[in-house]
């Protein structure tokens, strides 16, 4: 079993920040985050995470906490935390793959669809932010 929190920046015009990583890891689109440590807690891993991937620092209160998802790869459990990140910022420095980009909820889905259940997923964002 895994455990995972990630990281989805959303703007006021409902878009996500992904990351691009064709050709440095699969899936070829994905969140920011990562693996959980020993003795890190799901809101810990995340912050470490956003300083490493994206370099930024954030606190829980920069942070929104919509749950786990429980997922399978290659028979594997993986469960995630997910936190969304709310901001303006146009541009994070990006430390892994290609980069990010900004994707509104109908472009990001037909990157994640099948490997993050993204249609899932962003009904349960839009009913957090209502």
């Amino acid at each position: 079993m895994f455990y995972k929190s990630l990281l989805i920046p959303i703007n006021s015009k409902k878009e996500i920040f992904i990351q691009d990583r064709r050709g440095y890891k699969i899936p070829d689109w994905g969140f920011f985050g990562g693996s959980i440590e020993e003795g890190e807690t799901p809101l810990m891993a995340v912050v470490r995470e956003a300083k490493e991937e994206l370099s930024i620092g954030l606190s829980s209160e920069d942070l929104m906490d919509i749950g786990e998802r429980n997922t399978e790869y290659k028979n594997e459990k993986i469960i995630r935390h997910i936190f969304l990140f709310k901001t303006e910022g146009e541009d994070f420095d990006v430390q892994e793959g290609n980069g990010g980009v900004w994707m509104s909820a109908r472009q990001a889905g037909q990157h994640l669809m099948e490997a993050e259940q993204f249609d899932v997923l962003w009904a349960e964002i839009i009913k957090v932010l209502g």
